[in-house]
């Protein structure tokens, strides 16, 4: 967080930011729990085994929190972990426990798993639970078990990950609200610039915004996990339509995005060499922010657009040059761009091309 920003202003953020993460996630944790459970009931109950952690560890380490290409990950966690556990005990049979044995073990597994299969996780994973063989005490009845165990946590989270896939349209709702509060708190900002005629809250604002891109890239990935799920599971094919609205709202916030970036770039380099903006521009931010804040919500009752739409509408006929006292070229710049980023905002949420530029003033 900025320096700039205010303490309680920071806090309140980061509250709404870590509720924002729980409400897209809660059903993964969910999850992992229940099934980190019935890991445990199973191998006790297949196997014997009277404390079967690898199963637990198994089904956690496999589901995570994450709806992003679940399946496959599963499935390389799933190879990882058992590759690692079966590797780690055949060795440890052979070089027995001990600091030189786990750097050896570690090498050995991560160079089988390597040959294996070229995915990060898996030599991972098999690399970690190798480790662990060897870190913990010899188990009773040999180690066996434990990849008894880890086949089991593997087996519960598949078919927790294909009977019961979260809904993914959970994880994008919580990314584009996460991402709309955060492109909102940077307008926020923006406004306090021209306000206070300070450029040191400015720059801090463009630093913020040209490390959104991480946000972004996030939210897309969110987005083609739960295409691919809708496309594997019966349960959840109902939802693509709102992946589709997902989809074109995710383009015109990067593209909106892009145009502010550059609007608080002018910000700040006006306001360093002591040009004064228009007052009636911080409205503007303002008017912006609270408008993308809304994105998403459903129309009122009685309504026949959706609140984000109504307020871009109305924000719309008010982003003219003259209407916001815009008279020196950096002010100019600003306004373009404020009117860029508000028709693709327009555009993402259905309102035709034609339309959207027809509200603004000439």
């Amino acid at each position: 967080m900025p320096r700039s920003v205010p303490l309680p202003l920071a806090v309140r953020r980061r509250l709404r930011a870590g509720t924002q993460r729980w409400k897209g996630s809660w059903w993964q944790i969910l999850q992992c729990g229940l099934g980190a459970g019935l890991a445990w009931v199973l191998a006790v109950a297949l196997w014997g085994q009277p404390y079967p952690v690898f199963a637990c560890v198994a089904v956690v380490v496999c589901l995570g929190v994450s709806n992003n290409q679940r399946l496959r990950r599963v499935g390389e966690l799933g190879v990882g972990v058992s590759l690692g556990v079966l590797l780690g005990t055949l060795i440890a049979r052979v070089i027995g426990h001990g600091p030189w044995q786990i750097a050896v073990i570690v090498v050995v597994t991560m160079a089988i798993a390597r040959f294996l299969d070229g995915g990060n996780l898996i030599v991972n994973q098999a690399a970690l639970q190798s480790v662990f063989i060897l870190a913990l005490p010899p188990a009773q009845g040999g180690g066996t078990g434990r990849w008894l165990d880890a086949m089991t946590g593997v087996a519960v989270a598949l078919a927790i990950a294909l009977v019961l896939p979260a809904d993914p349209r959970q994880d994008v709702r919580g990314r584009a609200m996460s991402y709309a509060a955060h492109l909102a708190d940077l307008l926020e900002d923006a406004a306090r610039a021209v306000r206070s005629s300070d450029a040191g809250v400015a720059e801090a604002a463009l630093a913020t915004a040209r490390g959104t891109q991480p946000k972004l890239d996030g939210w897309a990935t969110s987005v083609a996990a739960g295409e691919e799920v809708h496309r594997l599971s019966p349960l959840r094919r109902r939802g693509r339509p709102e992946l589709v609205q997902q989809h074109d709202l995710l383009d015109g916030m990067d593209r909106a995005t892009r145009n502010l970036r550059v609007a608080i770039r002018r910000v700040g380099t006006a306001l360093e060499y002591g040009e004064q903006l228009p007052p009636a521009l911080a409205g503007a931010f303002e008017e912006l922010a609270a408008a993308i804040r809304t994105l998403g919500e459903p129309a009122y009752p009685g309504e026949s657009v959706p609140p984000a739409v109504g307020a871009l509408q109305e924000l719309a006929v008010q982003l003219g040059p003259h209407t916001l006292g815009a008279t020196s070229l950096s002010a100019t710049v600003v306004v373009a761009q404020l009117r860029s980023a508000v028709v693709d905002l327009l555009q993402a949420q259905g309102v035709p091309p034609e339309e959207s530029h027809r509200l603004l003033p000439r």
